[in-house]
């Protein structure tokens, strides 16, 4: 049997406890080598393959692991996305959606930069539009508040 490395044992302890509070909600794909967590109705979305732990929103991702030394950062972005409020705001140019800024409201006067997704080519000719959508804490802090805790605490 393959040794299991921690990002990967975080993941499946990640994985465990969002099915424990949100049962068929849940959506787990294995594809490739990769295993795919997603909630049904949201944008949240987490993955992992042999060598990283990859949390994501929307169009937004960022890859963790032990490797880049930023594991314990990657796990604590995931559960903010799961917590807190999250805001998206697309710029689109035509149907060309070329930048989507994915921020995390930390307070009513406080929010965190989870990324910038942009592509270069685009009909930069047409038009502006934003587009501003508001998506709700998935899962209240407080109710799962010492598992994260748990998890958190390496390893």
């Amino acid at each position: 049997m393959k040794d299991i490395k921690l990002h990967q044992k975080k993941f499946n302890e990640i994985k465990e406890l969002l099915i424990s509070k949100l049962g068929e909600k849940i959506v787990i794909d294995e594809e490739h080598g990769t295993t795919i967590l997603q909630i049904k109705d949201s944008e949240y979305w987490l993955s992992v393959d042999h060598s990283e732990f990859t949390v994501g929103f929307g169009f937004n991702h960022t890859h963790f692991s032990e490797e880049y030394d930023n594991l314990k950062k990657g796990i604590e972005e995931a559960f903010k996305l799961l917590t807190h409020e999250i805001r998206v705001t697309k710029y689109i140019k035509g149907n060309t959606i070329y930048k989507a800024v994915t921020e995390i409201k930390i307070s009513d006067s406080t929010t965190e930069s989870l990324g910038v997704v942009g592509i270069l080519f685009y009909p930069f000719w047409k038009k502006k539009q934003t587009e501003t959508s508001y998506f709700e804490a998935i899962i209240r802090k407080e109710d799962i508040e010492s598992e994260i805790e748990k998890i958190v605490t390496m390893p």
